[in-house]
């Protein structure tokens, strides 16, 4: 059937967004102040409020992030990766002794001291290599790799750098303050500079000096307003009262300000505010939990920014902040109290978590925030008291933080769900649309300017593909023969391009409008295996399971009869080992084949003759069944069975090819007429008698807990270094499960013991990207070891990405 005939109209989902980026930098010798540069210029950037920085250590190009940012980086899926620029002013601000050096070094002569340093501070220091960092976010995560439609990797040059010089209307696009608007600060000058990161960290910060033509305002900051900023850096809400802005705008202001400015006015117009312009924030149902970071490290400050920007609730604590001899202390433990009360998340605790404490400092505080609460209760008019609903702290590892599947984003305020009928067309399990999407501009495009790139998600329902920079632009659209004009990713639960036409643009055709292509899973492994040199093909098994899924026309559709009262019928057809020729209680075998009468499935099933006939007809149209007679040849007796259309008033035999009568003699003695038999097709009897139905129907059992499930039969994988057959291979919302199906209990094989199976298994895992690795059996537990030896081969070789989870499925059977 070729693509047009398969032609439907299916509900596509799209939304246009602003960008999702981090900012690396290296701390250098002063973390904080580098962390604070960073956030400077994520608020100069459209949807920099959304953003996150991310620390980077060493000092070669293999310089890399912690690992336990990892998970929750991967759950961010940034589209793009920049690292930060520092200038020579930056590295004055951490060493001030090198001003003098440099103005020394490099005044020309009768220039002045401040002339040469103001020349010379804005030079930006030699920009690091990024390979490390770059295969980490390689491993897990997909950001867009370029413009080049084949590339599978991400890499080094793919991060872009951003600096003070950056002023862009493209990816990553500068946010300008309009004349007749204004942009409030803080001066945080006089402030512990550890206080004055939590505070920017929620609010954003501007450089003045190198925004001269913005309308920015900074307001100083009293000892005064310590507690309503530190209540604001860890619950992201302004207290009620306590902070008189209204003075502190007068007194920096000139001409006639408005008497009053409130709260809201003011973090209306802070630096992530305006980064944020002309989007509206979105969360995923339901919420994520809110998280108490607790640490002295860049990390650990990262850490509570992912967590704000994926929950919604993220706060940074410095440990020194909560010791006993701390100012902060009672400001802090308020904060968090607030953090405890605040109720979107259902029954969500509030996590306390750190990458650099030990799990000793984080039972105290989570037992010290909970203690004010505990036995406290409230009297609801005349009722009984009820115990006081607050969120409990709960101390945990960072491991367990990125579990909870939750997103927030940035998205246009009018196109953060349109829905479309679009056409679209299925061919081997690909799906591709075959008309652009009608989408509007975003409405930023309108402020900001023309050349702004905003970024449009489109999903397909049941068809999610796994986020994996494997998946090249040119997989994910369809071949037009013309100038590709839009750059692909694959992203978490959706499709990514880039608004701009990267093509043959023009003012006309200023916006890409790629045909979308959403593949197989048969296309998924094997791009995911062309990444890492090798090549995937199906198995012999695999093949037979193809063909069984093609003619019962889904594997859903066969996995019910494998799983339902039809899987006796098909199961009567194989004749036990003892028995290969002659009757055997559920039918007739000849040469080991089984052969079975209607009346048979009748009895089987105890239905009545019209249901087994009806059942019987069901299966001969799908060819699953053919019916013909037992016969036997009048020349050499060869018995065989011969399909109704090859048998008339003769028939030919089989063996010796000599034509017979079809007569008396030629069935069964004791019938007047021949009998009607029914034979099981060859690759369904071979499939069942290889238990080729135990992959199947554990990929059955996978599919029930999906909303989306890509599934290709079993694959062969092969690389240099030789070929591993995998049994289950699917795609399961996205995630990309591989594993073992076997009707024992043993990963051991004719070749290979239990440990070199299972580190073959986690090589071709490893290949494929796998999110989990199964291991089904037909049996009520596999032997001992078996788990064990796979998890011991993943920490032995897993060497990119996340290491995926192993899972046991037992009793992959069919129904008593």
């Amino acid at each position: 059937m070729t693509l047009m005939e398969q032609l439907e109209y299916r509900p596509v989902g799209a939304r246009l967004r602003a960008p999702r980026f981090v900012l690396a930098y290296r701390p250098m010798a002063d973390w904080v102040y580098m962390a604070r540069c960073a956030v400077t210029q994520m608020s100069r950037v459209w949807g920099g409020s959304g953003a996150v920085i991310l620390p980077v250590s060493g000092e070669t190009e293999q310089a890399t992030t912690h690992s336990h940012l990892l998970p929750l980086l991967r759950n961010y899926d940034p589209d793009h990766v920049a690292g930060l620029v520092p200038t020579l002013a930056d590295a004055v601000c951490i060493e001030p002794a090198m001003r003098d050096r440099m103005v020394a070094q490099y005044a020309t002569p009768g220039e002045s001291s401040d002339t040469t340093w103001h020349r010379l501070s804005s030079l930006s220091l030699q920009m690091p290599r990024w390979e490390g960092l770059a295969g980490q976010l390689d491993g897990w995560c997909s950001p867009f790799k370029g413009v080049r439609q084949n590339k599978q990797r991400f890499e080094a040059h793919d991060v872009r750098n951003l600096g003070q010089e950056h002023n862009e209307r493209g990816s990553l696009a500068t946010v300008s303050v309009p004349p007749d608007d204004r942009m409030f600060t803080l001066d945080l000058s006089g402030v512990d500079p550890t206080i004055a990161l939590m505070v920017e960290t929620r609010l954003g910060s501007a450089d003045a000096a190198a925004r001269p033509d913005d309308n920015i305002m900074e307001l100083p900051v009293e000892d005064e307003d310590l507690t309503a900023l530190i209540h604001l850096a860890i619950t992201g809400k302004p207290q009620a009262t306590g902070w008189d802005l209204g003075s502190r705008c007068r007194a920096v202001s000139e001409g006639d300000p408005p008497e009053e400015l409130t709260v809201d006015e003011f973090l209306a117009a802070t630096p992530f505010a305006h980064a944020g312009r002309w989007t509206t924030q979105l969360s995923s149902y339901p919420p994520g939990p809110a998280v108490c970071v607790v640490g002295e490290t860049a990390e650990d400050h990262t850490l509570a920014m992912l967590c704000d920007r994926l929950y919604g609730h993220g706060a940074w604590i410095p440990t020194r902040m909560l010791a006993d001899d701390s100012p902060y202390r009672r400001m802090i433990k308020n904060g968090l109290h607030t953090l405890q009360t605040l109720h979107d998340d259902g029954d969500l605790p509030m996590l306390v978590t750190s990458v650099s404490e030990p799990q000793e400092v984080l039972d105290a505080l989570a037992d010290d925030l909970n203690r004010p609460f505990a036995g406290m209760a409230m009297q609801v008019d005349d009722g009984s008291p009820v115990p006081l609903e607050i969120r409990k702290a709960q101390a945990v590892r960072p491991s367990a933080i990125a579990e909870h599947d939750a997103m927030s984003l940035l998205a246009d305020p009018a196109s953060y769900h349109l829905r479309q009928s679009a056409p679209t067309g299925q061919e081997a399990g690909g799906v591709s649309i075959l008309a652009p999407l009608q989408l509007p501009e975003a409405e930023a495009a309108t402020h900001i300017g023309p050349e702004l790139h905003w970024y449009v998600d489109v999903w397909l329902p049941r068809h999610t593909l796994p986020a994996r920079t494997a998946l090249s632009s040119s997989c994910l659209t369809q071949e037009t023969g013309g100038l590709p004009d839009a750059v692909v990713r694959a992203a978490r639960h959706s499709v990514t391009f880039i608004s701009a036409n990267m093509g043959f643009a023009t003012p006309e055709a200023r916006h890409a409008r790629p045909l979308l292509h959403f593949p197989s899973a048969d296309k998924l492994f094997e791009e995911l295996a062309r990444a890492r040199s090798a090549t995937v093909e199906r198995s012999d098994a695999g093949r037979r399971a193809a063909i069984a899924a093609e003619m019962w026309g889904s594997p859903e559709a066969l996995a019910a009869d494998l799983t339902g009262p039809v899987r006796s019928v098909l199961n009567s057809f194989l004749p036990p080992e003892a028995r290969r020729d002659g009757d055997y209680g559920v039918g007739y075998a000849v040469r080991g084949d089984g052969y079975v009468a209607l009346e048979d499935i009748k009895t089987m099933l105890d239905i009545d003759i019209f249901e087994a006939r009806d059942l019987a007809d069901r299966l001969l149209e799908v060819n699953v069944l053919r019916r013909g007679l037992l016969l036997n040849c009048a020349r050499c007796h060869f018995e065989a069975f011969y399909r109704i259309e090859l048998v008339g008033s003769t028939f030919d035999c089989e063996a010796c090819g000599h034509t017979s009568s079809v007569a008396r003699g030629r069935w069964y003695a004791k019938d007047p007429e021949p009998h009607w038999y029914y034979a099981i097709d060859q690759v369904v009897r071979n499939l069942l008698r290889s238990h080729g139905d135990v992959p199947l129907l554990a990929a059955h059992q996978l599919r029930q807990k999906a909303s989306s499930v890509l599934w290709s039969p079993e694959l062969e994988v092969t690389d240099s270094d030789g070929s591993i057959e995998i049994d289950i291979c699917l795609v399961a919302d996205g995630r990309i499960i591989v594993g073992e199906a076997k009707s024992n209990n043993s990963l051991k094989g004719k070749k290979y013991g239990t440990q070199e199976s299972a580190a073959r298994l986690v090589r071709a895992a490893q290949i494929l990207s796998a999110d989990e690795i199964v291991l089904a059996t037909s049996q009520n537990a596999w032997a001992r070891g078996t788990r064990a030896a796979v998890l011991k081969a993943v920490e032995d070789s897993w060497r990119s990405g996340p290491p995926p989870a192993v899972t046991e499925m037992l009793s992959v059977r069919e129904p008593a």
